[in-house]
């Protein structure tokens, strides 16, 4: 190591002098060990903040005084050295072996002070560096933001996320391994990993990112992108920039732009511990390929890519094989819950052709296997022969879905099961979808209530037909769903679009078009055929859309779901004569959102059946027009980061029993339009941290049974009109951090079984009157928990005192 340091720039010569000066006394050190151990520890861990001003000279403000400080000090250290190499047993120096000892403690306390004095140099240094680049970067996005506003920018949950790695993986030990070393050991900046569909790519880069070396390295600065089809790369740049700077930075205006950002933030941000960024699902394409390419250009970075297309101009590839069939077995019977040696195990034949038939590809494993699970033998032998027959290697994507289609096949007597997996189809591949939206789904088409409908979804995920991403444990507690989100596999939604499309268009009873620009099918510009039969229908449309739309006879349609990417989007005008359509959901998939407008200036106006409507980055003056006339049966309205402004929306929908709004920024009170909505049962306000207050006539929502205020962390306080909502029976201002005090009647809300009260850190006491509240169960931290016993010691048995942490991980924005 002292040869090493001797050849580095100026202050680690100098170092590496003093530290070659202690290994050179080797034996003769044994006088002084430790001291000398002590004294080594210090050049240990001097050493690589030397090396890093000596890398960073040019950005570090290390002071002149202080590097000859630095020299004298080592220097003096040297020569100190060399006289205790002197003191030996039997010779005069030894008697002045205390005074060499008290002069070593000294060169060991200079060097700790000297190391304190450098840390907090660098830090400073280090600090004032970043805040120049951050005051360089805002300055170029207000120049790009068009309004030119100097308004400060909106700290926000990090877009890019590694998501939770939930599944027992089987036979990805020897990959991590292997991709490890191709992309630290081998010194690669970017590696692709490619296979076809269902090889378990996504999972693989999952166990990488949460595999504790790689976690050391990167220091929590790992990101996880996911691109699919028609990426937009100017967005996946911004999310990333968010994601490290954990701000929110306005629109640039071209891809170019948002890659200089990314840039400019990984020279300064990223120079002690660099950045991976692992790019899943990245789709063959020019466009693709230039801006991996450029994607190599970036400082302190390592890239992983995931995708089912070579990339012949990276050279740093990784091929991902198809399990062992060893770890084929394995993974089978875990996902059809059965162990090795259990006697209800099929016969080895069995298992060899339905591992055949899936040619050992986790996904098709998984989900035939959890198709299998509890069934007789005989139903796995009659899977084992029909698979073996169409033989087993997949000669196309067609066959996979196929064998997949099987498992489907068992659910033939569980006919809502198979219907809501076929409904899937209808969103974006690989987007984040709300349970609060399938209820939706399933409450029209198959008259499934909540619980029921999350009984279905629970179906769906232990058959591994859809995929997980939130972790609560109290999930379904107090039929809170909007913040319970799901996936599903790409190769899975291409089969239930693949078995919708074996069906005429007249007679599907669910229609998905994606149109990519203008690309409008023929049949539909020509009117040849319409989906007469459809109860819902799905289009997915990107920003190069005109919204120039063709008309359409759809007159049975319950659900319409409008997926979009665009600054503004003009309402098909066919919607007007969709009378049946119960449900409505538009999400919008750019980053700010989306104004809405139609073709007849009157987006709803006929829609007289709609009972529930979802909105996503969505204008909501979409309902400002005059004209617009009550929705008298619209039951529930749900908006996720919606941009409120100036609405008068609640007036038109007198009947509403549900209000859902999340991640609303700049909702900065309820109007009191809501407080006239006398038949609303559930309001729930989460996330919205511009919500400072309530309306005192909130009182008037007598028939009001759950109130959510989760993380509006500006809220400060409950009015006492609170107390006049007598049928309330959940109430749940959790993560509400400016809550000082509950109303002091509180008691007098009897009704009130559960009060969810974790990290209310300014609230410190609780009124008198909560004693009263007999059926109260309460979740909160130890500190309230602990004033209960004080002011309502017989409810301290009903107290579950929570300790999980904030877990942002569910959400995909």
């Amino acid at each position: 190591m002292a040869a090493e340091l001797l050849g580095g720039a100026a202050l680690g010569a100098v170092v590496g002098e003093l530290f070659k000066a202690v290994l050179d006394l080797g034996e003769r050190a044994i006088n002084f060990n430790p001291v000398l151990k002590d004294i080594s520890s210090k050049l240990n861990a001097i050493t690589p903040l030397v090396k890093q001003i000596d890398e960073l000279n040019e950005y570090l403000d290390i002071s002149r005084e202080e590097t000859e400080r630095l020299r004298g000090l080592m220097d003096e250290g040297k020569r100190l050295l060399l006289q205790c190499g002197d003191v030996k047993l039997g010779n005069l120096n030894y008697l002045k072996k205390p005074f060499y000892t008290q002069k070593l403690r000294d060169l060991d306390s200079a060097l700790r002070s000297f190391m304190d004095v450098l840390l907090l140099q660098m830090a400073r240094d280090q600090k004032k560096n970043l805040k120049m680049m951050n005051q360089m970067m805002e300055i170029i996005c207000r120049l790009d933001n068009r309004g030119g506003s100097s308004k400060a920018m909106d700290l926000i949950v990090p877009p890019c996320l590694v998501p939770p790695l939930r599944e027992q993986t089987v036979g990805l030990e020897k990959p991590v391994k292997e991709l490890k070393l191709k992309l630290l050991k081998n010194g690669a900046q970017m590696v692709v990993v490619t296979a076809p569909g269902g090889c378990g790519k996504t999972t693989l880069a999952l166990k990488f990112c949460h595999d504790k070396e790689i976690k050391d390295i990167f220091q929590g600065k790992i990101l996880f992108v996911v691109v699919s089809r028609n990426p937009d790369w100017k967005l996946i740049f911004k999310n990333i920039i968010e994601s490290l700077r954990g701000i929110q930075l306005p629109d640039s205006q071209n891809d170019e732009r948002a890659f200089c950002y990314l840039e400019l933030w990984l020279k300064q941000a990223a120079q002690n511990h660099p950045v991976l960024i692992v790019l899943d699902d990245v789709w063959n394409g020019p466009e693709a390929e230039g801006l991996l390419h450029k994607l190599l250009q970036l400082p302190h970075c390592k890239i992983l890519v995931t995708s089912r297309f070579s990339f012949p101009r990276f050279s740093e590839s990784y091929y991902l094989e198809p399990l062992s069939h060893e770890n084929a077995i394995k993974l089978l019977l875990l996902a059809a819950s059965l162990e090795k040696e259990s006697s209800k195990l099929p016969d080895e034949e069995t298992i060899k052709k339905i591992i055949g038939g899936c040619k050992r590809l986790p996904l098709a494993l998984k989900v035939i296997g959890t198709s299998l699970s509890r069934r007789p033998t005989s139903v796995w032998k009659v899977t084992g022969r029909n698979m073996s027959r169409s033989g087993s290697i997949f000669d196309s994507e067609k066959e996979l879905l196929e064998c997949l289609q099987s498992s489907l096949d068992e659910l033939d007597d569980k006919m809502v099961i198979k219907e809501s997996f076929m409904d899937l189809g209808s969103f974006r591949e690989n987007q984040r979808i709300s349970a609060s939206t399938f209820i939706d789904i399933c409450r029209v088409l198959y008259e499934r209530d909540e619980t029921e409908a999350m009984a279905t979804l629970d179906e769906l995920f232990s058959r591994s037909l859809v995929n997980s991403v939130t972790t609560r444990e109290y999930g379904y507690d107090d039929e809170f769903y909007e913040q319970y989100w799901f996936t599903q596999h790409d190769i899975l939604r291409d089969l239930a679009i693949h078995l919708m499309n074996l069906e005429p268009i007249e007679q599907r009873k669910r229609l998905f078009l994606d149109i990519n620009g203008n690309d409008v099918p023929e049949w539909w510009v020509h009117q040849e055929k319409h989906p007469s039969n459809a109860r819902l229908i799905s289009i997915t449309t990107d920003e190069r859309f005109s919204s120039s739309w063709p008309d359409m006879e759809a007159s049975k349609v319950e659900v319409l779901i409008l997926n979009i990417h665009s600054r503004t989007y003009n309402l098909p005008g066919f919607m007007n004569r969709m009378t049946k359509l119960k449900v409505l959901i538009i999400s919008n998939f750019d980053s700010f959102p989306t104004e809405m407008t139609s073709e007849d200036n009157e987006p709803l106006n006929c829609l007289p059946s709609l009972e529930r409507t979802r909105f996503e980055r969505i204008s909501v003056p979409l309902f400002s027009n005059p004209n617009q006339k009550p929705l008298i049966n619209l039951q529930k309205i749900s908006f996720f980061m919606c941009k409120f402004g100036e609405t008068k929306i609640w007036d038109l929908m007198p009947n509403l029993v549900e209000i859902s709004v999340d991640f609303c920024k700049d909702l900065s009170g309820i109007p009191n339009g809501v407080c006239e909505i006398v038949r609303l049962q559930k309001l729930s306000i989460t996330n919205c941290h511009g919500l400072c207050s309530l309306p005192e006539d909130i009182g008037k929502l007598i028939n009001l049974r759950t109130l959510r205020l989760r993380s509006c962390i500006h809220l400060e306080e409950l009015p006492e009109s609170t107390t006049k909502l007598r049928g309330l029976v959940v109430l749940d201002i959790s993560n509400c951090v400016g809550v000082a005090k509950l109303p002091e009647k509180i008691g007098e809300l009897h009704e009130l079984e559960k009060v969810d009260m974790r990290n209310c850190s300014s609230l410190r006491k609780l009124p008198l009157s909560i004693k009263h509240l007999k059926k109260l169960k309460l979740l909160c931290d130890g500190e309230i928990a602990e004033r209960l016993k004080t002011v309502a010691p017989h409810l301290a048995k009903q107290v579950k005192v929570h300790q999980e942490q904030a877990n942002l991980e569910w959400l995909g924005l």
